[in-house]
C-alpha cells in the first residue's frame, strides 16, 4: 500500500493494482467472491494502468467457462425472441419462423461465440495463438451447445406479455440523462430481467422471470454440475423480486424457484414471509462486511483448494507461499503452477529452475515457446506447467507449454 491512493503492489511487473472501492450495489455472484476471497475479488476488479488500460485484470477463460457463457448468451437471444414473438413454448407454430430469422441454433451459438472472443480484443494475456486454439475448442463443441440449448427450451413455459407494463425493469435511459428509468415487470415473461433493492444496496439478473396474476416464477440456467450454492442464488433472487418496489410495483408473490440444467431441473419454493425477512436482515451483514473487506489497505487472502482455479493467483503471494505443493510431488503427467528462480541454460530450450529459498536445484524447465525472453536470475511464476518424465534425468522435469503463462517477479510482497 502506498499512501491515500489505494494501490496494492503484488510483486509482479506491470502489476502494481489500484484496488476498487465497494460497488454502489452487490450481487450474488460478487458476495460469493468477496466471501470466498477479499483478495481476489480486490485484484480481480482492480485496474492496472501498467499493464493495459481495460477494467479490472486481464482474465484467460477457461474453455469450459466460455462455453457455459456462450450457451447461456445464445439461450438469451433465442428466449428473447421467442417472447417478443408471442411464443408460449418451444413447440408454438411461430418458433421455426422466429429460429429461422435467427439464422438458427448454430449461427446464434457462433455469434455468441464470436461475441465473447471479441471482448478479449487488446487482453495482454490472450496472443493471436491462444485465441485460435480457443476457437477451435469451441466451435468443435458448436454442434453440442445447439443440443444442450433445445434441452433448455423444450421444458420451457412461456407468458406473453400483456399491457404496457410488461416491458423491463429497465429501460433506456430518457433524453438528457444517462441513468435507465425502471419500470415495472407486468404479466408475461421476462428474460434477463434485472432487479435492484436500493434500501438494502443489492442488484441481480434473474435468466427467466415469469409473471402471472397471482405469481412470479424464477428459472436460473445453470451449464455445470449441481451446487448447493445454485438454490441459496435462487432465494436471493427471491428476495429480490419481493423487496424490489419497482419491479414489482403490483406486490406480486412469489411462486415457485427452478434451477434449470442441461438435463434436467431443481425446483424449490419459494421463501416465506419469516424467511424473507431473515434473508433482508442477512444481507445487510452481509453488505457491511463485504464493504469492510474490499476497502482494507490489504485485503484478506482466504487460502485453500480454491486457490488452484483462481484467475488471479499469480498475483497472490499467500498462494505461492502457503497452497503450491513442491514440484517433485506432483505425479508425471500432471499440470502444476512453480514458482522459483531461473538458473543456467541447460540446453537450446531447458533451464534448470532453483528453490526461491534455498537456491538449489529443483527443477529442469523445458520449454516450447516462450513469450518473454528469459535471463538468468529472473524470478518467475509459471502457470500451467506439464510435469513430464524422462529417465534420463535424475531431477524433475517440467514443460512450459504453448498454454503455459510466466509472469517475472520483482519485488517481496505480503
Amino acid at each position: 500500500m502506498t499512501g491515500d491512493q489505494r494501490t496494492f503492489d503484488t510483486g509482479v511487473a506491470q502489476s502494481v493494482a489500484h484496488l476498487p472501492d465497494p460497488p454502489a450495489h452487490w450481487s450474488y455472484s460478487g458476495f460469493k467472491e468477496v466471501e470466498t476471497c477479499p483478495r481476489r475479488f480486490a485484484l480481480r476488479h482492480a485496474s492496472y494502468p501498467d499493464l493495459w488500460s481495460g477494467l479490472g485484470y486481464p482474465q484467460v477463460p477457461h474453455p469450459v467457462a466460455l462455453f457455459g457463457d456462450v450457451v447461456h448468451d445464445s439461450l438469451e437471444r433465442i428466449v428473447k425472441a421467442l417472447v417478443k414473438a408471442g411464443c408460449d413454448s418451444s413447440n408454438s407454430v411461430e418458433v421455426v419462423a422466429v429460429l429461422r430469422e435467427l439464422g438458427g441454433y448454430s449461427a446464434v451459438v457462433g455469434g455468441a461465440l464470436e461475441a465473447r472472443l471479441a471482448k478479449l480484443e487488446g487482453n495482454p494475456r490472450m496472443d493471436a495463438d491462444r485465441r485460435t486454439r480457443l476457437l477451435q475448442q469451441l466451435e468443435d463443441r458448436i454442434p453440442e451447445a445447439r443440443t444442450v440449448i433445445q434441452g433448455y427450451l423444450q421444458r420451457m413455459s412461456l407468458v406473453p406479455n400483456q399491457g404496457e407494463a410488461s416491458g423491463s425493469a429497465s429501460q433506456p435511459p430518457s433524453a438528457g440523462s444517462s441513468t435507465p428509468t425502471r419500470q415495472p415487470l407486468g404479466i408475461g415473461s421476462h428474460p434477463e430481467a434485472s432487479l435492484r433493492v436500493d434500501s438494502l444496496r443489492i442488484k441481480g439478473r434473474v435468466d427467466l422471470l415469469t409473471v402471472s396474476s397471482d405469481r412470479v416464477d424464477i428459472v436460473d440456467y445453470k451449464t455445470g454440475a449441481e451446487d448447493p450454492s445454485h438454490l441459496d442464488q435462487l432465494r436471493f433472487y427471491a428476495m429480490l423480486w419481493d423487496q424490489d418496489d419497482v419491479a414489482n410495483r403490483a406486490r406480486t408473490p412469489l411462486g415457485v424457484l427452478t434451477a434449470s440444467y442441461p438435463t434436467n431441473e431443481v425446483t424449490i419454493p419459494a421463501p416465506n414471509e419469516s424467511e424473507l425477512l431473515a434473508l433482508v436482515a442477512s444481507t445487510s451483514t452481509r453488505v457491511a462486511d463485504a464493504d469492510s473487506q474490499v476497502a482494507a489497505a490489504a485485503p484478506a487472502a482466504f487460502t485453500g483448494e480454491h486457490c488452484r482455479l483462481c484467475s488471479v493467483r499469480s498475483l497472490c503471494a499467500p498462494y505461492w507461499q502457503q497452497v503450491m505443493p513442491g514440484p517433485a510431488a506432483m505425479p508425471g503427467g500432471t499440470w502444476f503452477d512453480y514458482e522459483g528462480i531461473l538458473g543456467q541454460q541447460n540446453g537450446i530450450k531447458s533451464w534448470w529452475m532453483l528453490n526461491c529459498d534455498s537456491g538449489k536445484t529443483e527443477l529442469l524447465l523445458r520449454t516450447v515457446s516462450v513469450g518473454r525472453p528469459l535471463e538468468q536470475g529472473q524470478r518467475l511464476r509459471l502457470l500451467g506447467l506439464r510435469r513430464d518424465h524422462d529417465p534420463e534425468v535424475e531431477s524433475t522435469v517440467a514443460t512450459l507449454t504453448a498454454s503455459s503463462e510466466v509472469f517475472l517477479v520483482v519485488a517481496e510482497s505480503d
